[in-house]
């Protein structure tokens, strides 16, 4: 395999800015993707956090052996 000839500065220049124009668009629709999903997200964690601090209650209740 033959070493291939370095690449020209506008070769460079160009691939660098098709990459960052990319990034640029997948993070906006990431965002985007986010911000309309954060209400269903919030619940989740509402009801998740609800959830484990009744269970935490109710084996502290339940096993007076143990420390909480």
């Amino acid at each position: 395999m033959e070493p291939q000839p370095p690449k020209r500065l506008i070769t460079k220049i160009l691939e660098t800015a098709f990459m960052l124009a990319l990034s640029v668009y997948l993070i906006r629709a990431a965002a985007y993707w986010l911000l309309e999903i954060w209400p269903i997200l919030l619940t989740i964690a509402i009801i998740v956090t609800a959830i484990t601090i009744l269970y935490r209650i109710w084996r502290h209740k339940h096993n007076d052996m143990e420390k909480w």
